[in-house]
């Protein structure tokens, strides 16, 4: 395989650029631009368009199959953002079944693999990128393909590189590989499991810092902690559900794979490749659950310590408040005996004795009470 083709139709003569930098930019447009992506193993260029007439226009290949409905040689059509019309044509010229073509138009999300007759349809959830800081769960889009026995068809409703990236491996692998339909497919489910790698190392990253993060954490802090911890736990839920869906897609593809009279030995090989990616996916995001379920009991626990603390705080200053009430009180009650309608002590002997001895008792009193409080450890 070749170098891009891009429209106006113009031959590259090179070929030794890399497709992944030429296709990148093509595939990764806005939704509602529909782009066509046309690669046959019978030209060494792959064809690209923004309707199925400029894509004829383009490729002899691709208007002999759009006329005839068949074409000698391996083919893959990739349709990014599609229109309805756009997939009522393609329908019509390579038979599509009706469900094959609702579940398209509808953007099925459930991940599966139908066998309809000549062709087997798979819808392949992709990731994306997860948005943890804003708090908004990130929703992924579909691959959908349809495999026949010598062609394959694609669709993407958003901005997919797994497209060029699997056109990027075949020009490394092609002179050693096999090159069927069912190796495409295998091709796309793997860079698709592939591409759950990078969020998973960000989840495993960030579970590290909060694990880390336990003992220095301030206690004001431990609230948006946890909420952190909630976040993650909840990207590792849903990357291991995605994950988990996956296994059950490569077990239908294992069975549907040569069913449509090609070789599966070659593929079948690279399927347990798949798996083990997997299977190591899904052990380390078991391993940042069981962190973060570590991390929140440390925190609740820390967060419980210091509700403790707290109260204690709370009821000791308490305490010394109750003291100083009481001796208040004392003061005021005596002071207001001597303020009442009552003859007072001392007011037919001269000098001030009388008003020294009150004094002294009210004091002696309040030293009394704030002994008794320290030996009882109220204060």
């Amino acid at each position: 395989m070749g170098p891009v083709v891009d429209l106006p139709a113009r031959a590259l003569t090179s070929k030794n650029v890399n497709p992944l930098q030429e296709k990148t930019p093509i595939l990764e447009t806005a939704g509602e631009t529909t782009q066509y992506s046309f690669f046959s193993t019978q030209v060494d260029t792959i064809a690209h368009a923004s309707s199925i007439q400029q894509l004829k226009s383009s490729s002899s290949i691709f208007e002999t199959l759009f006329e005839t409905g068949t074409q000698s040689g391996l083919w893959w059509l990739h349709v990014a953002s599609p229109s309805d019309k756009d997939l009522e044509t393609l329908s019509r010229m390579l038979d599509f079944h009706p469900l094959t073509t609702e579940d398209i138009k509808t953007r099925e999300l459930r991940e599966k693999i139908e066998l309809f007759g000549p062709y087997y349809f798979v819808s392949l959830r992709a990731p994306q990128q997860p948005k943890i800081a804003t708090g908004v769960r990130a929703s992924s889009a579909n691959v959908y393909a349809i495999v026949f026995r010598e062609s394959v068809v694609s669709f993407t409703y958003d901005k997919s590189p797994h497209p060029a990236h699997v056109w990027s491996r075949i020009q490394e692998h092609q002179s050693h590989v096999a090159l069927t339909s069912d190796w495409i497919c295998y091709a796309l489910i793997d860079d698709i499991v592939d591409g759950f790698a990078p969020f998973i190392d960000c989840v495993q990253t960030s579970v590290e810092v909060i694990e880390d993060g336990v003992s220095a954490t301030r206690p004001e802090d431990i609230g948006l902690a946890l909420q952190s911890i909630y976040k993650y736990r909840k990207e590792v839920t849903r990357i291991r559900q995605h994950l988990h869906d996956k296994i059950d897609v490569i077990r239908c593809f294992a069975r549907h794979c040569g069913s449509l009279g090609s070789t599966p030995a070659e593929v079948t090989l690279y399927l347990s490749d798949i798996q083990d990616h997997v299977l190591t996916m899904m052990a380390n995001l078991t391993i940042a659950e069981q962190m973060l379920s570590r991390s929140q009991s440390k925190y609740l626990g820390q967060l419980s310590w210091d509700s403790t603390c707290m109260r204690n705080q709370i009821a000791d200053a308490l305490s010394r408040l109750t003291v100083i009430g009481a001796i208040v009180v004392t003061m005021q009650v005596i002071t207001g005996l001597f303020g009442m309608n009552v003859k007072v002590p001392g007011l037919d002997v001269a000098g001030l004795s009388w008003w020294f001895g009150i004094l002294g008792f009210i004091l002696g009193l309040i030293l009394l009470l704030f002994v008794i409080a320290r030996r009882t450890q109220i204060i």
